[in-house]
């Protein structure tokens, strides 16, 4: 028995106190869970929430949210700089907006141009109309959760159970989305399964453009995606993104044909357009809106 206990990585009294905090920490996941449906959270919040805020920045959050928010406002984002080592940052990153422009829209459209042919910069996949209509459908996101945002704030107290689990990201999953969320960014089509475009991701960074549909990602992943480890370098998580985190997300790989669109542009946009409505749910927008009130207002902002 020596030789067993010998090779053992961990002895009785350790094993019993890590099997002890295992079982708290499940335990206080799944309180968590029933404290979020009672609060009226979706089970889609870090799908919701992942999607919303994964571009804001602190003059977006002055604009819709809260006007007094700072540097350390606590909502974590993708980082905008593709290249760099960090994939998410953990707060949102002031952008610089021309502040001669009065409308939110110029302001965007500013940035978009101004860093149209930077490499690595924002959504490099993008085409310049997709960029646009991208930023456009994140605005009208964060107009509609702002509005319940003032809703919520007058109703929920940032010091209760449903904040604190609203704000433990690493347990409610929104931190794992925002992940997946970058990597996705960074390598469009890398969940794709297609090998013709995740092999190219093999060899590192490849601004390579293809537009993803609009449609819900399917729920096959959720499971591979809780359970997986993200920390580590894009270059050391790149093949096992690849082989585990498969969604079948329909994507386009083809050069487009601009005179065809062209063609068919009204009908292409009425389609768009009730694909971007069908995206605005009550459900994202409340979860929404609760997450930037249970964050934003916890400490005062500097």
């Amino acid at each position: 028995s020596s030789g067993i206990n010998a090779e053992w990585p961990l002895r009785p009294g350790k094993l019993f106190l890590f099997a002890c905090l295992l079982g708290a920490a499940l335990a206080a996941k799944n309180q968590c869970e029933k404290i979020m449906k009672k609060g009226g959270v979706s089970d889609s919040f870090a799908k919701h929430v992942s999607h919303a805020v994964h571009s804001l920045t602190i003059e977006d959050i002055k604009m819709y949210f809260n006007k007094h928010v700072g540097e350390n406002n606590g909502i974590p984002v993708v980082n905008p700089m593709l290249r760099d080592p960090q994939r998410v940052l953990a707060n949102a990153p002031v952008m610089g907006y021309d502040d001669e422009f009065v409308t939110d829209g110029m302001k965007h459209f500013d940035v978009i141009m101004l860093g149209v042919n930077m490499k690595g910069w924002h959504l490099t996949a993008f085409e310049l109309l997709e960029r646009l209509s991208h930023v456009y459908h994140m605005s009208e996101i964060w107009a509609f959760a702002g509005k319940k945002y003032k809703k919520v704030a007058k109703r929920v107290e940032v010091d209760s159970e449903l904040c604190d689990c609203v704000r433990d990201i690493d347990s409610n999953g929104l931190s794992k989305y925002l992940q997946l969320t970058a990597f996705q960014i960074r390598y469009p089509g890398i969940t794709s399964g297609n090998t013709t475009v995740t092999d190219a991701y093999l060899g590192g960074f490849l601004d390579y453009h293809i537009s993803y549909g609009l449609e819900e990602r399917p729920k096959n992943i959720v499971k591979s995606l809780m359970s997986f480890d993200f920390s580590g370098t894009d270059e050391e998580l790149i093949e096992d993104v690849v082989n585990n985190l498969v969604d079948e997300a329909g994507f386009e790989a083809e050069e487009h044909d601009i005179y065809e669109e062209m063609k068919h542009s009204r009908e292409h946009w009425e389609w768009c357009k009730e694909e971007l409505k069908g995206l605005l749910t009550p459900q994202l927008v409340y979860d929404t809106a609760l997450f930037m009130h249970c964050q934003l207002n916890v400490q005062k902002q500097f």
